[in-house]
Protein backbone atom coordinates (compact mmCIF):
# COMPACT_ATOMS: atom_id res chain seq x y z
CA UNK A 1 0.00 0.00 0.00
CA UNK A 2 1.55 3.35 -1.03
CA UNK A 3 2.64 5.66 1.75
CA UNK A 4 1.26 9.15 2.30
CA UNK A 5 4.58 10.65 1.16
CA UNK A 6 4.37 8.70 -2.08
CA UNK A 7 0.80 9.90 -2.65
CA UNK A 8 1.86 13.50 -2.02
CA UNK A 9 4.74 13.25 -4.48
CA UNK A 10 2.44 11.69 -7.09
CA UNK A 11 -0.10 14.48 -6.62
CA UNK A 12 2.58 17.15 -7.09
CA UNK A 13 3.82 15.49 -10.26
CA UNK A 14 0.28 15.43 -11.66
CA UNK A 15 0.01 19.17 -11.09
CA UNK A 16 -2.72 21.20 -9.38
CA UNK A 17 -6.37 20.26 -9.14
CA UNK A 18 -8.82 21.58 -11.70
CA UNK A 19 -10.09 24.29 -9.31
CA UNK A 20 -6.56 25.44 -8.50
CA UNK A 21 -5.64 25.42 -12.18
CA UNK A 22 -8.62 27.64 -13.05
CA UNK A 23 -7.69 30.00 -10.21
CA UNK A 24 -4.07 30.23 -11.39
CA UNK A 25 -5.17 30.86 -14.98
CA UNK A 26 -7.34 33.75 -13.78
CA UNK A 27 -4.56 35.10 -11.54
CA UNK A 28 -1.95 35.04 -14.30
CA UNK A 29 -4.29 36.46 -16.93
CA UNK A 30 -5.32 39.31 -14.62
CA UNK A 31 -1.70 40.05 -13.72
CA UNK A 32 -0.65 40.07 -17.39
CA UNK A 33 -3.49 42.47 -18.22
CA UNK A 34 -2.60 44.71 -15.27
CA UNK A 35 1.06 44.99 -16.26
CA UNK A 36 0.08 45.58 -19.90
CA UNK A 37 -2.07 48.46 -18.70
CA UNK A 38 0.92 49.90 -16.82
CA UNK A 39 2.90 49.83 -20.09
CA UNK A 40 0.01 51.56 -21.89
CA UNK A 41 -0.15 54.31 -19.25
CA UNK A 42 3.62 54.86 -19.34
CA UNK A 43 3.73 55.04 -23.12
CA UNK A 44 0.86 57.53 -23.05
CA UNK A 45 3.15 59.90 -21.14
CA UNK A 46 5.82 59.51 -23.81
CA UNK A 47 3.15 60.49 -26.35
CA UNK A 48 2.32 63.60 -24.36
CA UNK A 49 -0.90 62.32 -22.74
CA UNK A 50 -1.35 62.26 -18.97
CA UNK A 51 -3.69 60.79 -16.38
CA UNK A 52 -3.52 61.79 -12.73
CA UNK A 53 -4.28 59.68 -9.67
CA UNK A 54 -2.61 59.11 -6.31
CA UNK A 55 -3.08 55.93 -4.32
CA UNK A 56 -2.23 57.82 -1.15
CA UNK A 57 -5.14 60.21 -1.73
CA UNK A 58 -7.38 57.18 -2.25
CA UNK A 59 -6.43 55.40 0.98
CA UNK A 60 -6.32 58.55 3.15
CA UNK A 61 -10.04 58.34 4.10
CA UNK A 62 -9.41 54.79 5.35
CA UNK A 63 -6.62 55.87 7.69
CA UNK A 64 -8.84 55.70 10.78
CA UNK A 65 -9.20 51.94 10.27
CA UNK A 66 -5.47 51.28 9.90
CA UNK A 67 -2.97 50.93 12.79
CA UNK A 68 -1.19 54.21 13.51
CA UNK A 69 2.25 52.72 12.84
CA UNK A 70 1.25 51.79 9.29
CA UNK A 71 -0.36 55.17 8.60
CA UNK A 72 2.83 56.94 9.69
CA UNK A 73 4.87 54.62 7.47
CA UNK A 74 2.76 55.53 4.41
CA UNK A 75 2.77 59.27 5.13
CA UNK A 76 4.79 61.21 2.51
CA UNK A 77 8.21 62.27 3.78
CA UNK A 78 10.19 65.45 3.17
CA UNK A 79 12.65 65.54 0.30
CA UNK A 80 15.95 63.82 1.09
CA UNK A 81 18.40 63.25 -1.73
CA UNK A 82 22.03 63.61 -2.75
CA UNK A 83 24.13 65.27 -5.43
CA UNK A 84 24.73 62.08 -7.41
CA UNK A 85 21.00 61.31 -7.75
CA UNK A 86 20.17 64.91 -8.64
CA UNK A 87 22.84 65.01 -11.35
CA UNK A 88 21.77 61.65 -12.80
CA UNK A 89 18.13 62.76 -12.95
CA UNK A 90 19.16 65.97 -14.74
CA UNK A 91 20.82 64.02 -17.56
CA UNK A 92 18.09 61.37 -17.89
CA UNK A 93 15.01 63.62 -17.79
CA UNK A 94 15.12 64.54 -21.51
CA UNK A 95 14.83 60.84 -22.41
CA UNK A 96 12.58 59.43 -19.67
CA UNK A 97 9.68 61.65 -18.55
CA UNK A 98 8.02 61.39 -15.15
CA UNK A 99 5.28 58.75 -15.27
CA UNK A 100 4.19 58.43 -11.63
CA UNK A 101 1.01 60.50 -11.97
CA UNK A 102 -0.19 58.31 -14.83
CA UNK A 103 1.00 54.87 -13.72
CA UNK A 104 1.05 54.50 -9.96
CA UNK A 105 -2.70 54.01 -9.52
CA UNK A 106 -2.34 50.85 -11.65
CA UNK A 107 1.17 49.85 -10.60
CA UNK A 108 0.47 49.72 -6.86
CA UNK A 109 -2.42 47.20 -6.93
CA UNK A 110 -0.97 44.96 -9.65
CA UNK A 111 2.38 44.72 -7.86
CA UNK A 112 0.71 44.22 -4.49
CA UNK A 113 -1.26 41.34 -6.01
CA UNK A 114 2.06 39.51 -6.42
CA UNK A 115 2.03 38.77 -2.67
CA UNK A 116 -0.23 35.86 -3.60
CA UNK A 117 2.72 34.27 -5.44
CA UNK A 118 4.39 33.61 -2.10
CA UNK A 119 1.18 31.98 -0.89
CA UNK A 120 1.04 29.87 -4.05
CA UNK A 121 4.48 28.44 -3.27
CA UNK A 122 3.65 27.81 0.39
CA UNK A 123 0.43 25.99 -0.53
CA UNK A 124 2.20 23.91 -3.16
CA UNK A 125 0.21 25.35 -6.07
CA UNK A 126 3.46 26.00 -7.96
CA UNK A 127 7.00 24.68 -7.60
CA UNK A 128 8.87 27.97 -7.76
CA UNK A 129 11.70 28.28 -5.20
CA UNK A 130 10.43 30.12 -2.12
CA UNK A 131 13.60 32.23 -1.45
CA UNK A 132 13.72 33.79 -4.92
CA UNK A 133 9.96 34.41 -4.89
CA UNK A 134 10.12 36.12 -1.48
CA UNK A 135 13.14 38.24 -2.47
CA UNK A 136 11.60 39.47 -5.70
CA UNK A 137 8.13 40.22 -4.33
CA UNK A 138 9.28 41.80 -1.05
CA UNK A 139 11.92 44.00 -2.70
CA UNK A 140 9.36 45.42 -5.09
CA UNK A 141 6.80 46.05 -2.36
CA UNK A 142 9.45 47.90 -0.34
CA UNK A 143 10.08 50.11 -3.36
CA UNK A 144 6.41 50.70 -4.20
CA UNK A 145 5.10 51.41 -0.69
CA UNK A 146 8.20 52.09 1.38
CA UNK A 147 10.07 54.31 -1.07
CA UNK A 148 8.09 55.69 -4.00
CA UNK A 149 4.84 56.50 -2.22
CA UNK A 150 6.61 57.87 0.87
CA UNK A 151 9.05 60.14 -0.95
CA UNK A 152 7.23 62.45 -3.41
CA UNK A 153 10.44 63.64 -5.06
CA UNK A 154 10.86 60.14 -6.57
CA UNK A 155 7.64 60.72 -8.53
CA UNK A 156 9.46 62.88 -11.03
CA UNK A 157 12.49 60.60 -11.22
CA UNK A 158 13.38 59.19 -14.65
CA UNK A 159 14.67 56.00 -13.00
CA UNK A 160 11.16 55.40 -11.66
CA UNK A 161 10.08 55.28 -15.29
CA UNK A 162 12.85 52.88 -16.35
CA UNK A 163 12.12 50.73 -13.29
CA UNK A 164 8.41 50.24 -13.95
CA UNK A 165 8.95 49.68 -17.68
CA UNK A 166 11.54 46.98 -16.95
CA UNK A 167 9.13 45.37 -14.48
CA UNK A 168 6.17 45.51 -16.83
CA UNK A 169 8.05 44.29 -19.91
CA UNK A 170 9.26 41.34 -17.83
CA UNK A 171 5.92 40.51 -16.25
CA UNK A 172 3.60 40.62 -19.26
CA UNK A 173 5.37 37.74 -21.07
CA UNK A 174 5.87 35.85 -17.78
CA UNK A 175 2.22 35.89 -16.73
CA UNK A 176 0.98 35.35 -20.28
CA UNK A 177 3.29 32.35 -20.63
CA UNK A 178 2.00 30.80 -17.41
CA UNK A 179 -1.67 31.48 -18.25
CA UNK A 180 -1.39 29.82 -21.67
CA UNK A 181 0.63 26.93 -20.28
CA UNK A 182 -1.93 26.28 -17.54
CA UNK A 183 -4.82 26.55 -20.01
CA UNK A 184 -3.20 23.95 -22.25
CA UNK A 185 -3.59 26.22 -25.27
CA UNK A 186 -0.03 25.79 -26.40
CA UNK A 187 2.55 28.48 -25.80
CA UNK A 188 4.00 30.05 -28.96
CA UNK A 189 7.73 29.48 -29.37
CA UNK A 190 8.35 33.21 -29.63
CA UNK A 191 6.63 33.86 -26.31
CA UNK A 192 8.67 31.12 -24.66
CA UNK A 193 11.85 32.66 -26.00
CA UNK A 194 10.85 36.15 -24.81
CA UNK A 195 9.91 34.84 -21.38
CA UNK A 196 13.27 33.13 -20.88
CA UNK A 197 15.61 35.48 -22.76
CA UNK A 198 14.71 39.14 -22.24
CA UNK A 199 15.77 38.97 -18.59
CA UNK A 200 19.37 39.31 -19.81
CA UNK A 201 18.60 42.97 -20.57
CA UNK A 202 15.56 43.78 -18.43
CA UNK A 203 16.86 42.43 -15.11
CA UNK A 204 19.93 44.73 -15.01
CA UNK A 205 17.81 47.71 -16.07
CA UNK A 206 15.16 46.91 -13.49
CA UNK A 207 17.54 46.12 -10.63
CA UNK A 208 19.75 49.11 -11.43
CA UNK A 209 16.74 51.42 -11.50
CA UNK A 210 15.46 49.97 -8.21
CA UNK A 211 18.79 50.67 -6.53
CA UNK A 212 18.92 54.20 -7.97
CA UNK A 213 15.37 55.00 -6.86
CA UNK A 214 16.22 53.94 -3.32
CA UNK A 215 19.57 55.75 -3.47
CA UNK A 216 17.76 58.98 -4.37
CA UNK A 217 16.07 58.94 -0.94
CA UNK A 218 19.39 58.80 0.93
CA UNK A 219 20.92 62.15 1.99
CA UNK A 220 24.30 63.43 0.86
CA UNK A 221 27.26 61.38 2.10
CA UNK A 222 30.27 63.35 0.87
CA UNK A 223 32.31 65.43 3.27
CA UNK A 224 31.47 63.20 6.20
CA UNK A 225 27.75 64.01 6.03
CA UNK A 226 27.00 60.29 6.38
CA UNK A 227 27.83 60.67 10.08
CA UNK A 228 24.43 62.27 10.74
CA UNK A 229 22.40 59.64 8.87
CA UNK A 230 19.44 58.11 10.65
CA UNK A 231 18.98 54.37 11.12
CA UNK A 232 16.59 54.30 8.15
CA UNK A 233 19.22 55.90 5.92
CA UNK A 234 21.76 53.24 6.89
CA UNK A 235 19.23 50.45 6.25
CA UNK A 236 18.51 51.83 2.79
CA UNK A 237 22.22 52.20 2.06
CA UNK A 238 22.66 48.55 3.04
CA UNK A 239 19.83 47.51 0.73
CA UNK A 240 21.42 49.43 -2.15
CA UNK A 241 24.72 47.65 -1.45
CA UNK A 242 23.15 44.17 -1.65
CA UNK A 243 21.06 44.95 -4.72
CA UNK A 244 23.71 43.72 -7.15
CA UNK A 245 24.36 40.42 -5.32
CA UNK A 246 20.58 40.00 -5.22
CA UNK A 247 20.48 40.56 -8.97
CA UNK A 248 23.01 37.76 -9.44
CA UNK A 249 20.80 35.39 -7.43
CA UNK A 250 17.83 36.14 -9.69
CA UNK A 251 20.06 36.03 -12.78
CA UNK A 252 21.41 32.60 -11.86
CA UNK A 253 17.91 31.30 -11.21
CA UNK A 254 16.66 32.53 -14.59
CA UNK A 255 19.65 31.08 -16.43
CA UNK A 256 18.94 27.68 -14.85
CA UNK A 257 15.27 28.00 -15.80
CA UNK A 258 16.21 28.97 -19.35
CA UNK A 259 18.32 25.84 -19.74
CA UNK A 260 15.56 23.70 -18.26
CA UNK A 261 12.65 25.12 -20.28
CA UNK A 262 14.38 25.80 -23.59
CA UNK A 263 16.51 22.69 -23.23
CA UNK A 264 19.68 24.51 -24.26
CA UNK A 265 21.90 22.00 -22.54
CA UNK A 266 20.04 19.01 -23.94
CA UNK A 267 19.85 19.94 -27.59
CA UNK A 268 16.15 20.69 -27.36
CA UNK A 269 14.90 22.98 -30.10
CA UNK A 270 13.14 26.21 -29.32
CA UNK A 271 10.01 25.13 -31.17
CA UNK A 272 9.34 22.15 -28.94
CA UNK A 273 6.42 22.29 -26.53
CA UNK A 274 7.36 24.21 -23.34
CA UNK A 275 7.34 22.26 -20.13
CA UNK A 276 4.48 22.68 -17.71
CA UNK A 277 5.12 25.41 -15.17
CA UNK A 278 4.75 23.01 -12.25
CA UNK A 279 7.36 20.66 -13.65
CA UNK A 280 9.72 23.40 -14.77
CA UNK A 281 9.66 25.30 -11.50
Amino acid sequence: MPSNDHKLRSARLRGPSLAVRFYLIAFNALSAAGWAYVIYLALAVFRGQRASSSVYDFIKPLASYVPTSIVVFLTPQSKTTNHFSTTLAYFLHPYFPATYESTFSALAPVQSLAVLEILHVLLGFVRSPLPTTVVQVSSRLILVWGIVERFPHTHSSPVYTTMILAWALTEVPRYAYYALSLAGCGVPAWLTWIRYSTFYVLYPIGAGSEALVMLSTIPEWSGGKWAVWSAEHWVKAGLVAIWMPGLWVMYSHMMRMRRKVLGVSKGQKLGTKPRDRFKAE
